[in-house]
């Protein structure tokens, strides 16, 4: 049986000054693709007003976090749910950071103490710092422009895969070429999870334990790293 794996989409707006043209989801079609080439069944995971309902997280045997520009609730309900009932998680881009902005955010509010649940206690402090509020490190010239179908080595660098990770043994590799579309990344130094990949400085990818696996590339843009979404099988 294909194991199901839900797809987190990019959250737009949510804002109440926004205009409801503003308040809706996406999802990429790229994503959609290598995780059904991985044999598994992949479907679009849908929050209501930002949050996840427990029998959708429930029904899924795996997540993939897609790229994005900003944190919803629902991000962390995933992962949390994935890391509190051992499911696999493939975070790309905005869901590589994830791993590293859960973590941090939840060391911080168990030392402050908190009440009641932990999801709603990472999304409040986070949104008591205010809009534009990031833990990540900018990364200026890093982004490379979204490259002609068939010409994704334009917008590829190399990275360097940290021996004896999850990722290395799931690639099974050194080194891979992978697009780069972000100006962010998890700072250096300062994670609490172990960081499994590098540009130069730049962290290039994250992980937990042997089922939370981040990278900070975009894999999904061609059908050359197919061993990190089968992964998820």
């Amino acid at each position: 049986m294909k194991k199901i794996i839900g797809i987190v989409p990019r959250g737009i707006a949510f804002s109440e000054n926004e205009s409801c043209m503003g308040d809706h989801y996406r999802l990429g079609n790229n994503y959609i693709k290598r995780v059904t080439e991985a044999g598994c069944l992949p479907i679009g995971l849908a929050p209501v007003d930002n949050r996840l309902s427990q029998e959708a997280l429930a029904m899924c045997d795996g997540f993939l976090v897609q790229g994005g520009a900003e944190f919803y609730f629902y991000h962390f309900q995933i992962i949390h749910h994935a890391i509190t009932h051992k499911k696999r998680y493939l975070g790309i881009c905005l869901g590589q950071q994830l791993i590293y902005v859960y973590f941090e955010f939840r060391r911080r509010v168990e030392e402050e103490g908190y009440e009641g649940d932990l999801v709603e206690a990472i999304y409040s402090y986070m949104q008591r710092q205010g809009k534009g509020f990031t833990l990540q490190r900018r990364i200026p010239d890093h982004r490379r422009p979204y490259p002609p179908r068939g010409q994704e080595d334009m917008a590829k660098h190399d990275v360097n895969i940290v021996p004896g990770t999850l990722l290395h043994r799931v690639l099974g590799r050194d080194t891979i070429r992978i697009c780069t579309f972000h100006d962010l990344s998890t700072p250096p130094g300062q994670t609490l999870v172990p960081i499994n990949a590098w540009h130069g400085d730049v962290v290039e990818g994250t992980e937990y334990s042997d089922h939370i696996l981040g990278v900070q590339g975009h894999p999904e843009a061609d059908d050359l790293l197919p061993e990190l979404f089968a992964f998820l099988s």
